[in-house]
């Protein structure tokens, strides 16, 4: 989630903003009940948002006669809640948070993935003289307020013998990059190093990234689309339509950098930096789903550990959190 500080036009809704560009598509006789609905970004239009942000900027769900008002939350934690609570009607979502979701009973479910593995990790500045997670102890680390990155961080706290309690946890919302580049943590965490990595590099710091699946996470999909599963039942085409425009953004981008950079600085109003975002872009792009599917077997396999680490109470079908099962 790239810091660009965006500050768009409140609406009764949300923040919104569509998209706009030349689309390849008469649409004209295109027509469909649904066209604009309103869909939640996990964070702030930031590279591994890129897909949608693309589809939106070159008029990709246009071209499908369906058009997304699409806005960031005003928290990292909120995507979830803004689909159960019938604030959006789509967000995008980090895997493992739809799991506590399901837990929590909240009604969402997944209809397709956008970055396929997992980008999470630990980052820290060789400055802070720390050289390895154990060192972290009495240290701060600032996280963006998402629940299961708290679990997460405990599970890897634990691999070196360390607790939350050993550590001051400090929730900066969308601060990640600030906060460590100004002393404030010593370390973050929930960010990912081809974003929070790649704009701290841009500004001439040099990270020292260890993503979660070397610290012992199990692979999952980084980012999916989620609707409310009563929803999806009756307009299953919409949300379809939704994950379409949203591969080709993520095929195009992967193509023209320059292009994807355009759509996420333009989305923004202008306030992101395009250095920092082609950064991140090009970081990214090699990780962005080029099919839309979600992993199940990775999914279930997400689920038992995540259960076997008592973050949930039970087991639950994988199946169960996948739009149609």
């Amino acid at each position: 989630m790239i810091l660009s500080r965006l500050i768009l036009p409140l609406l009764a809704a949300g923040v919104l903003l569509a998209g706009c560009g030349e689309s390849s598509t008469d649409t004209s006789e295109i027509w469909y009940p649904y066209k604009s609905p309103m869909m939640s970004l996990d964070g702030e239009n930031g590279p591994e948002n890129v897909g949608p942000l693309f589809a939106s900027e070159f008029g990709y769900f246009r071209d499908l006669g369906v058009q997304p008002k699409m806005n960031p939350p005003i928290e990292p934690a909120r995507a979830i809640e803004n689909v159960s609570r019938k604030v959006v009607d789509v967000a995008i979502a980090q895997e493992p948070q739809v799991v506590l979701a399901q837990e929590e009973g909240l009604p969402v479910v997944m209809f397709g993935s956008l970055v396929s593995e997992p980008t999470m990790a630990m980052i820290w500045l060789p400055k802070s003289g720390i050289e390895g997670i154990a060192d972290l102890k009495g240290k701060t680390i600032a996280y963006s307020g998402i629940p299961f990155q708290k679990d997460f961080l405990e599970y890897v706290l634990r691999g070196a013998g360390l607790t939350l309690a050993d550590v001051k946890l400090e929730n900066v919302l969308y601060g990640l990059t600030h906060a460590l580049a100004s002393g404030r943590a010593d370390a973050i965490f929930g960010g990912s190093g081809n974003e929070e990595g790649a704009l701290l590099e841009t500004r001439g710091f040099d990270p020292v990234v260890t993503e979660v699946t070397d610290l012992g996470v199990p692979g999952y999909d980084e980012l999916v689309l989620i609707a409310r599963p009563n929803q999806y039942a009756k307009q299953p085409e919409l949300f379809h339509r939704i994950l379409k425009a949203s591969i080709r953004g993520n095929e195009a981008a992967a193509k023209d950098a320059a292009a994807a950079t355009e759509a996420v600085v333009e989305q923004s109003l202008g306030t992101a930096s395009p250095k920092p975002t082609r950064a991140g872009i090009e970081a990214t792009t090699p990780l962005l789903s080029q099919t839309g599917d979600v992993d199940e077997a990775q999914l279930e396999e997400l689920i038992g550990w995540m259960h076997e680490e008592g973050m949930i109470r039970r087991q639950i079908p994988a199946s169960s959190l996948l739009a149609g099962s």
